[in-house]
């Protein structure tokens, strides 16, 4: 005898049937999980504000100096290295003072453990032991290479007309802002202190010079037109490369 069609609008009740205990079992587990990560204490506020010091620098910056875009900028750094400098390479280049802004962090940070905010001490120690130079009577740098190689003189002139970009303001936004939360909130902590940033922006317009000079050097060693990827990448030595 033939069993009756099914005419109910519903699925058969004879399928396999999912269990209710693991699948229980793990939605109250994830549950836990986001209450757990709800009641997470908020981080402290520091006593210096370093995210709003550096967003106030780049806006102030922007305000007041000549040389304000970014293509503007490039050219300023073309002209005052004697090379053209390609669009990976100038991508090298960010990526890497990104990279050394965070190693001089992590270096501050652990010769001062406990420490509520990394000061002009904290820096100047590890900057000068990492990126020896002099400086002449009339402001310009001079870093001294090992070996038979030409020192790489900054000019005090080099130094003035790269004031007038906010390069060095920028490079600074862009390390801290790779530390920030879902929120916007810097999560550093400890975080360098005002006079602290100041001393890394002076130091970053010297070396950022001294490093695309050290890249137009490797450029034409290696009979390149123009300084590329590769050229920026071997510039980034140049700390292995100074007298001790």
């Amino acid at each position: 005898m033939e069993k009756p069609a099914h005419t109910s609008g519903f699925a058969p009740t004879n399928r396999l049937r999912v269990p209710l205990v693991p699948t229980i079992i793990v939605i109250v587990a994830a549950l836990a999980a986001v209450l757990i990560v709800a009641r997470q204490p908020p981080l402290p506020e520091p006593s210096f504000d370093m995210l709003a010091y550096l967003d106030a620098q780049v806006a102030n910056q922007e305000n007041n100096k000549d040389v304000r875009c970014w293509s503007s900028t490039c050219k300023l750094q073309m002209f005052l290295t004697g090379a053209e400098i390609e669009p990976e390479a100038i991508a090298v280049r960010i990526q890497a003072h990104t990279d050394l802004i965070e190693s001089v962090y992590r270096e501050a940070e652990a010769q001062h453990p406990g420490a509520l905010v990394l000061g002009v001490d904290a820096v100047q120690s590890v900057l000068q032991q990492r990126f020896p130079h002099d400086r002449d009577a009339a402001g310009g740098v001079k870093f001294i290479l090992d070996g038979t190689e030409d020192p790489i003189n900054i000019l005090s002139t080099a130094l003035s007309d790269y004031s007038d970009t906010i390069e060095s303001w920028r490079l600074l936004h862009n390390w801290a802002w790779r530390h920030t939360d879902a929120q916007g909130r810097l999560t550093l902590r400890p975080g360098f202190d005002q006079e602290a940033l100041h001393v890394l922006c002076d130091f970053l317009k010297s070396y950022d010079l001294a490093v695309l000079q050290h890249a137009r050097r490797i450029a034409r060693s290696e009979k390149l037109a123009t300084i590329d990827s590769s050229a920026m990448k071997k510039a980034f030595n140049l700390e292995s490369e100074l007298a001790r």
